[in-house]
């Protein structure tokens, strides 16, 4: 009976994972057809979620412990990425006002990014299967699920999704991680033609967005 409990908890948990990523993957691909409040449902999924584990800041990556441990343990990493963007934007674009505020932007849409994706796709990955780097990879693998059909973005999500889990499990801090992704993000960003990158949109936008860097060529 009591094999029987754990084998089914791993199966819901490993069920919680790959519903989140499907919805998210069918949301970005069939948006243009769904109605317009139709991103509740991944949404509802994750409130749901999270009540019913009781999460709490610090289960969720969120507490200012781990925040505080995270930059001290990372903090030249963080400051060599934050030096090496600055230098790259302003030798490609002109550092103005206007890209950092866009960058903090983007920073805070990836700290959305790595609460949903370490707690809903790699936490629940962990509990049915374990910590591993199998896990983490599987966890990396739904992560670039999300970015298809993008070339540069698929191979990109891929390696950082798996580095990220184990960073995690280092030091769960989603604030911080996030940070990490959006000065990395940024980094490929401006090291990659636009052309190809499709200004890094997924699904049906890139193809919409290669659409329309093409036109302007010709």
């Amino acid at each position: 009976m009591q094999w029987a409990e754990v084998n089914w908890n791993g199966a819901r948990h490993l069920a919680e994972a790959f519903a989140f990523s499907f919805l998210v993957v069918a949301y970005i691909w069939l948006r243009p057809l769904w109605w317009s409040w139709s991103l509740l449902i991944p949404l509802a999924l994750v409130v749901v979620s999270f009540v019913w584990h009781s999460e709490s800041f610090e289960s969720l990556g969120l507490s200012l412990r781990a925040f505080a441990g995270a930059v001290i343990a990372w903090r030249w990493w963080l400051a060599s990425c934050a030096a090496s963007l600055i230098a790259l934007t302003w030798f490609e674009t002109a550092t103005t006002i206007h890209v950092i505020y866009r960058w903090c932007g983007y920073a805070c849409w990836c700290v959305f990014q790595q609460l949903l994706f370490q707690n809903m796709a790699y936490r629940r990955l962990r509990d049915g299967l374990g910590a591993s780097w199998k896990t983490s990879s599987i966890a990396g693998a739904m992560f670039p699920a999300a970015h298809v059909p993008n070339p540069i973005l698929v191979p990109a999500t891929f390696l950082w999704g798996t580095v990220s889990t184990r960073l995690f499990e280092a030091r769960p801090s989603v604030p911080v991680l996030g940070v990490t992704q959006a000065l990395l993000s940024a980094m490929l960003y401006v090291l990659t033609p636009v052309a190809l990158n499709g200004q890094f949109r997924v699904g049906p936008g890139y193809w919409a967005a290669v659409h329309l860097n093409l036109a302007r060529l010709f």
